[in-house]
């Protein structure tokens, strides 16, 4: 078959072949929905340019972690009626820059040890246990994130094991990457709404660039809203409660 022929089109292996995407996976990404359905010649399935076009965004959301189920949303709803996502995600000035100063930083034994300073022996090993470092050839250590690395022996120092932070890193990560993609949905669905549904390039990249600060501060104030409130209803139901949540919790780490 001739793939540029688009009254013609392809099948599902040579589809495969020109996406870098495996058959079971198109196959998966139809049964979510995020894929539309192949066109029929008979009983053989056709697939067209759109096919591999959507398969293209598919993998540029995927690059930006974003689960299925917000993809799917991202692809129904466009940003504003003359945006196509393929726009959106030309917004590279604005989407591509830091929303954490945060990056990370390659170390030498030397200066991890400066960093650890006189710490008990072995905490290097635990930090790397919980994945605030990462072992690098030739001797040199990758931290994913140099501030996380500095509270963690922060709360180690009044008396927080480093296993426990890094727990409670992961129970973060994982709750907050729920939300984000929520918010993500709502944002590209109301994006447009203050220009009449007419957002231009320009104008959702001045907006985002006046989100990112205000996320930041956001996401701040309500974790340590979180925070106190949930600690001021266990203290308030006496320590018998507290022991029930830590038994709990145990149990579902068992699980």
């Amino acid at each position: 078959m001739e793939a540029s022929d688009q009254d013609t089109g392809y099948g599902l292996a040579e589809l495969a072949a020109r996406s870098g995407v495996s058959a079971r996976t198109i196959r998966f990404y139809q049964s979510v929905e995020v894929l539309p359905r192949p066109d029929r010649r008979g009983r053989a399935a056709v697939y067209r340019e759109r096919h591999l076009e959507r398969l293209r965004l598919i993998a540029e959301f995927r690059d930006r972690d974003l689960t299925l189920s917000a993809i799917r949303h991202l692809l129904d709803r466009r940003a504003s009626p003359g945006m196509s996502v393929g726009d959106w995600l030309g917004l590279d000035e604005a989407l591509g820059g830091p929303w954490s100063e945060d990056r990370p930083r390659v170390l030498s034994d030397h200066e991890l040890a400066d960093v650890v300073g006189t710490r008990p022996a072995g905490l290097r090993a635990r930090l790397e246990r919980s994945r605030y470092l990462e072992r690098q050839p030739g001797g040199s250590w990758l931290v994913p994130s140099p501030t996380l690395l500095d509270l963690a022996l922060q709360l180690h120092d009044a008396g927080i094991e480093i296993e426990v932070t890094g727990q409670a890193t992961e129970l973060l990560r994982r709750r907050l990457a729920r939300a984000v993609d929520d918010l993500i949905v709502l944002f590209v669905e109301r994006s447009g709404a203050g220009f009449a549904g007419q957002a231009s390039r320009d104008e959702l990249a001045s907006a985002l660039t006046a989100l990112r600060p205000i996320a930041r501060e956001v996401a701040g104030i309500i974790l340590a809203q979180e925070v106190e409130r949930g600690l001021r209803g266990l203290l308030e139901a006496g320590p018998t409660a507290i022991r029930r949540r830590r038994a709990a919790s145990k149990a579902r780490r068992r699980r």
